[in-house]
């Protein structure tokens, strides 16, 4: 998700690593230092390592390069090979698309990715309220409230939740593959039978415990399978489940409904789901389960 760029002054002599520091520290232009002093093969390009990953400069610092690291000289920082003094010339934040963004509401997340409170905390050190998350509370705003870098934490989140779940199909990329009359593409409506009379994918099969067998057993590998779910909440062990079953083109639809009334279809009725009344989805998967 970052990339740094860094370059270094490299020797096997503590005494040279303690002077170049102090010529580094009475002002003396890095490349002058790197010149002087290094030992690197890097000396030829002014230390320049050109652009890594930041786990690579990770594991040399003992912790994470952040944003704000950007035009710090790091070290001396003693490694098995010898003494590096590095420069952070620049950082590049990878941008990682997906359905969290900053006005993602922290309840709603969590609802949809129940690991998150734990990933921040690992992450970034960002605790869980103890009485939770205020309706109002967002990505950014939760970021703001500890300094954290809005980019940082939106590229981390979306990458965790494309490693946790499988692939899946923007709104816009399925609506034309329906106008384009797509044979092979398959909807599955994933949700219970209220949702689906509020707000539906005329195409999509409403799939529930009583006709899963017959649904199931009429799908062919060789099709696109496009699961329909509230907000893309229940769609990964889904796409697990019918891949146990001999399935491996499963996609879900980015956002879910919501995300299809709200950029695709505006016309389209939206509703909400109260976790305090205590909401469960119709356990399509409990035969299964069971048996």
């Amino acid at each position: 998700m970052i990339r740094v760029r860094a370059s270094q002054i490299f020797t096997h002599s503590l005494e040279d690593a303690v002077a170049a520091k102090k010529t580094l520290d009475s002002g003396a232009p890095f490349v002058d230092v790197v010149e002087k002093y290094s030992t690197c093969p890097s000396k030829k390009n002014a230390g320049d390592l050109g652009w890594m990953p930041d786990d690579s400069l990770q594991s040399l610092l003992g912790s994470e390069v952040k944003e704000e690291d950007r035009g710090k000289i790091i070290g001396p920082i003693h490694s098995q090979y010898g003494y590096h003094i590095l420069s952070i010339s620049d950082i590049e934040v990878e941008e990682v698309t997906g359905s969290i963004t900053g006005e993602t509401k922290m309840n709603e997340l969590n609802a949809q990715f129940p690991e998150v409170h734990s990933l921040l905390f690992s992450k970034f050190h960002i605790g869980l309220p103890v009485d939770g998350y205020s309706p109002e509370e967002t990505v950014t705003s939760v970021c703001k409230s500890h300094s954290k870098s809005d980019a940082e934490v939106l590229n981390f989140l979306n990458s965790e939740m494309a490693d946790k779940q499988g692939p899946v199909i923007a709104p816009a990329e399925l609506r034309d593959k329906l106008k384009s009359g797509s044979a092979n593409l398959v909807l599955l409506d994933i949700r219970e039978k209220w949702e689906r009379d509020i707000a539906c994918i005329d195409e999509a099969i409403l799939i529930t415990s009583e006709n899963n067998e017959s649904v199931l057993s009429s799908l062919q590998d060789n099709q696109e399978i496009v699961l329909i779910d509230w907000k893309q909440d229940r769609g990964p062990s889904f796409q697990k489940w019918l891949m146990q079953r001999g399935l491996s083109n499963i996609k879900c639809l980015q956002g879910g409904i919501d995300a299809w009334a709200e950029s695709i279809d505006t016309q389209m009725a939206r509703y909400d789901i109260d976790e305090d009344d205590e909401y469960r989805y119709e356990d399509i998967l409990e035969e299964d389960t069971e048996s």
